[in-house]
């Protein structure tokens, strides 16, 4: 069917499709487009200019035509298998697809029909009714805005949807993040189940290590370590001493005799002999704390050799203070070295002997002749009754 034209429409369906698809600021970039005038002119005036030029083929109604065609021609595809009478229906029960009601209008009117005027009259009852629910609904926002300004309601509708629509997009992001902090919420949770675990396993060690070091005497087992290691260095030291002293006497007996001695693969014990000759302790009880245990029947000796009695402990505190306490209670002098020796032996032999005024002597080293001298001096100097630091 031929194409009918924009001035060969009825003046009613101009002025619809017109009033339609141009609103007030429209109608003033058309105006200049057309080069037409529109100085003082106002909106309903510039819609009555270009009605009335579209009732005659002139240049302003071809370029409207034209202008209108390329507007709408967009929904040409999705409305060319529809018959016109199905498009003005469209219209009429408010189903137009999404379309926009000028373009409805445009393709229902456009092409010739031998019932034209019926469609173009259907038309224009369908658009008439709308224009007065339309009326009616703009005085109903006009009275119930704040300012008065219906127009301003799609705007602001049109602000409202992309504001929620970004708001849509934030809530996605947040969504994903939620899930992504759930897995690592839980993979945290797995982490601490399996440290948890761990921690409970290590506790279980430590407890067994520490009943072990329970029971190889605690504390007392490392002073006692230590103690053996200066028990080490001080025997390894004697015996140097001592072998140094078993060379030069074998030389001398050579020097003396000029023979060969042969037998000097013995290592002979201390001659105390030769030391503190005059000294008489006269049944006095020694104690000695600490010092080298391997050495503990030489200190003996020592001590009965001087007419003492002998007591020992060996400064492993096991029992706290008690058996240091009744070691002091019943003896006369103590001699505590420091070099092999528990703290806490030394603390509490300083301790008690303070509190019962018993002479106490600390000693540098171990060594028995260490010993024999500060027996010496006790015996040299008996005013001495105080313990010693």
């Amino acid at each position: 069917m031929p194409e009918r034209k924009i001035w060969e429409f009825k003046n009613r369906t101009i002025c619809t499709i017109l009033g339609l698809t141009f609103d007030e600021k429209e109608l003033g970039s058309i105006f200049k487009k057309l080069k037409l005038d529109q100085d003082h002119a106002t909106p309903y005036e510039m819609h009555g200019s270009l009605v009335r030029a579209c009732d005659t083929q002139n240049r302003t109604s071809r370029q409207l035509d034209k202008i209108l065609k390329d507007r709408f021609g967009r929904y040409k595809k999705e409305l060319e298998r529809i018959s016109q009478e199905e498009i003005y229906k469209y219209i009429g029960n408010g189903n137009g697809k999404g379309i926009p009601l000028p373009a409805l209008i445009w393709f229902a009117v456009r092409n010739q029909h031998e019932e034209i005027d019926k469609i173009e009259a259907g038309v224009f009852a369908a658009v008439h009714i709308y224009e007065h629910r339309a009326s009616r609904f703009y005085d109903t926002l006009q009275r119930a805005l704040p300012d008065g300004t219906p127009e301003h309601v799609l705007n602001e509708l049109n602000d409202a949807v992309a504001s929620n629509e970004k708001l849509q997009r934030k809530c996605n992001r947040l969504e994903r993040k939620r899930e992504q902090l759930k897995s690592e919420i839980e993979s945290l949770k797995e982490d601490r189940s399996k440290i948890n675990a761990a921690l409970q396993e290590q506790k279980q060690l430590n407890r067994r290590l520490r009943e072990e070091f329970e029971r190889a005497g605690g504390e007392n087992a490392l002073d006692q370590i230590d103690n053996l290691k200066k028990e080490v260095d001080l025997l390894t030291g004697e015996v140097t001493r001592l072998t140094g002293e078993l060379i030069e006497r074998d030389r001398r007996v050579v020097a003396a005799s000029n023979t060969e001695f042969t037998d000097i693969g013995h290592v002979p014990e201390l001659d105390i002999e030769d030391e503190g000759e005059n000294l008489d302790l006269n049944g006095i009880r020694v104690a000695y704390v600490g010092g080298v245990e391997s050495l503990m029947q030489h200190y003996k000796d020592v001590v009965e050799s001087f007419g003492g009695t002998f007591c020992y402990h060996c400064g492993r505190c096991i029992q706290g203070r008690k058996e240091i306490e009744t070691l002091v209670d019943k003896t006369d002098i103590i001699f505590c070295p420091v070099d092999i020796n528990s703290h806490n032996a030394c603390r509490y032999v300083k301790k008690a002997c303070k509190l019962r005024n018993k002479p106490c002597h600390f000693l540098r080293s171990s060594s028995i002749s260490m010993l024999i001298r500060e027996l010496e001096n006790r015996v040299e100097q008996p005013d001495t009754a105080s313990a010693q630091d």
